[in-house]
């Protein structure tokens, strides 16, 4: 009895070491091949914000539809990054965005197909704005990424899949993904060119490739990093980071759905303008 007990004891010390790491990571077979820890990234997350949340944001929601509708300064976004060295149409089209705007500000609303024709943010303009919630979900055989906005839905191929040969552009493309230590890699590609990669306004062409690296700093951070290759748009590869916090458990994610409400009300800025 007394060295099944004291057995008893080691097995139970054993689990308790070993539980911070349990919830740390989870372990599954990830497509063809023997099972491999991966870390967990799962959980309902929200841009770190550079600007405090007012009753103003709380009541719109998207603070830089209501800076619009409202007719004060466009949301801040963080420090200023250098520019990317952009071909002549893409220049052009960006500084077109940026009339008007301050430094720190998001790129015009009336140029943003998402705002003026109420068409899907583009997967890297939804990471990197930190007005967007999202849901990351993540199964032995892909990933989900769960939107708020208009419940848009991306789907990481987890499988050891490629990418298809001719595959139809699409408004999120088609992504590929693996884990490379406590980092999710993601491949995509396919995408029409009728979004921006970012809020500010930088145009993109059917040519986009893009790799992001999702990884969980600490139990409450996530780190977002994209790296856009877009030949036919930049002269070389740029990347852009955003850091993004948990949620609370539980957390319910809404649809958002705001700028089909306003066109409906008829309070959409580009009726308004029309009239």
């Amino acid at each position: 009895m007394r060295i099944r007990l004291i057995g008893s004891i080691i097995a139970a010390l054993a689990l308790l070491a070993i539980s911070p790491a349990m919830q740390a990571q989870t372990s599954a077979k990830l497509g063809p091949g023997a099972a491999t820890a991966i870390p967990n990234l799962s959980g309902s997350w929200e841009g770190h914000r550079q600007v405090p949340v007012t009753a103003e944001t709380a009541l719109c929601g998207i603070r830089v539809v209501c800076n619009g509708l409202l007719g004060v300064a466009g949301a801040q976004i963080a420090e200023k990054p250098e520019e990317p060295e952009m071909q002549p149409w893409a220049e052009e089209k960006y500084k077109a965005a940026r009339v008007g705007r301050g430094p720190n500000e998001f790129g015009r609303q009336d140029l943003d197909p998402t705002f003026s024709s109420c068409m899907p943010q583009g997967p890297t303009d939804l990471m990197l704005d930190e007005f967007r919630i999202f849901e990351l979900r993540q199964f032995p055989d892909e990933v989900l990424l769960l939107f708020d906005q208009d419940h848009l839905v991306r789907r990481i191929y987890m499988d050891g899949r490629g990418h298809p040969d001719g595959y139809t552009s699409t408004w999120m493309g088609h992504s590929i993904g693996k884990y490379e230590g406590d980092t999710l890699v993601v491949d995509t590609i396919g995408l029409n060119d009728k979004t921006r990669v970012d809020r500010v306004g930088h145009p993109h062409s059917d040519a986009l490739h893009f790799v992001e690296r999702i990884r969980r700093v600490n139990q409450k951070t996530l780190e977002y990093e994209v790296t856009i290759d877009d030949a036919k748009a930049y002269k070389k590869p740029w990347t852009r980071k955003i850091v993004q916090d948990l949620l609370p458990p539980g957390f319910q994610l809404l649809e958002g759905v705001l700028c089909e409400e306003l066109l409906e009300m008829g309070t959409h800025y580009s009726v308004k303008s029309n009239k």
